[in-house]
């Protein structure tokens, strides 16, 4: 249980630091070199419900500060052990970096920085970038020589919170950043997918690829990127909650802007725009992302090919011939009202929140073929 000591006969006296009323604000007067930097912020521990709930002043070091604040003008003073250990690691941290060539050696085996990754579902107004920041750590943990390094670094006290994990990591990030470079990518998320039918359903549609190979090689290609996926279609009903298996349709699709230029599709999607529709390959080179080993490339927005097909039929309807044709394939976008939404609302007020492909045909009569001018 916490300690309280009492080190002075000397009458306790208000603190009059003025209070922060916003994260923006907070940062200006504590990290105003930062501040500077900041074009808009987009999350913060300091919340404006903690703002307005807590009287926070500003300090480039609160630690330090606060002891010689308590000490010369006579406050009590609180203190938790994550409040020492991140000073502590602050000051690490300078050192490190200073003499990060020194050092490298007891903490990396690789030259020069090697980039590390993490990957999230949501946009950047949405995710948890402080969660990400952790899960930056076990990447770190990956790459360093020392296995403790992370547990050593990281606070386990009884008193440690979600945001001071969150403060180790961002500490534990700037002491190694002379080895590494940091990324965060994040993808739009799908709340919610169901594969219908039955498990033999997908299996069986799984082995369907077998037999592509022996229409030649682009065929053989065109199975191999299509089978990483299909197999993971009926892992996702064996493991429904896997990690793995969110991140899969976490890959499925992202569009990447080309400034000026066009706007690509990634994603294990473009599997499915192997060929175009004069049959040409549609694989330019531009790889996409990645499983199992096999490289996705990346397809022009504009590029897409159409998912059906249609073929002429001459019709005689007891004598009477039409000149016909057929058209079929997946056509269109079917939007209903998701499972979720109906509990919620009911079946009046649902809105059509969950979609998925429509597929149907047509057959009809061809115009007569237009005569060329003379």
């Amino acid at each position: 249980m916490p300690v309280t000591l009492t080190t002075s006969s000397s009458k306790p006296e208000a603190w009059g630091g003025a209070k922060a009323d916003t994260a923006e604000s907070l940062l200006e007067e504590s990290c105003p070199e930062n501040a500077r930097r900041c074009k808009q912020l987009f999350q913060s521990s300091f919340t404006p419900q903690r703002l307005a709930d807590n009287h926070i002043s500003s300090s480039s070091n609160g630690l330090v500060h606060a002891v010689y604040r308590a000490y010369s003008h006579h406050h009590h003073l609180t203190l938790r052990p994550e409040d020492v250990w991140f000073a502590i690691l602050s000051q690490l941290s300078f050192y490190i970096n200073e003499h990060a060539e020194d050092l490298r050696s007891h903490f990396v085996a690789h030259e020069g920085k090697e980039e590390l990754s993490v990957r999230a579902v949501g946009t950047i107004h949405s995710v948890d970038l402080g969660a990400l920041a952790v899960q930056m750590t076990e990447e770190i943990q990956k790459k360093v020589v020392d296995p403790e390094l992370r547990t050593w670094l990281m606070p386990a006290f009884s008193t440690t919170t979600v945001s001071d994990q969150i403060v180790a990591a961002v500490l534990m990030m700037g002491a190694m950043q002379q080895y590494f470079s940091y990324a965060a990518y994040l993808m739009c998320g799908i709340p919610s997918v169901t594969l219908e039918g039955e498990r033999e359903d997908w299996v069986q549609l799984l082995s369907k690829l077998d037999k592509l190979p022996d229409l030649g090689a682009e065929p053989a290609q065109f199975a191999r990127l299509l089978r990483p996926i299909l197999h993971r279609f009926v892992i996702s009903f064996d493991e429904p909650t896997a990690e793995s298996i969110r991140e899969f349709w976490g890959l499925c699709a992202d569009r990447i802007s080309g400034g000026s230029g066009p706007s690509y599709l990634s994603g294990w999607i473009t599997a499915f725009c192997y060929w175009n529709e004069k049959g040409q390959p549609m694989d330019k080179g531009t790889p996409g992302c990645e499983l199992d080993g096999v490289q996705f490339h990346r397809v022009d927005f504009t590029d897409i090919p159409g998912a059906f097909a249609s073929v002429p039929m001459k019709v005689n309807d007891n004598g009477t011939e039409y000149e016909t044709e057929l058209v079929a394939g997946v056509v269109g976008i079917h939007a209903s009202c998701g499972r979720q939404t109906m509990a919620a609302v009911g079946d009046t007020d649902a809105q059509h929140d969950m979609i998925q492909p429509a597929s149907g045909w047509w057959i009809y009569e061809k115009e007569a073929a237009a005569e060329n001018p003379e």
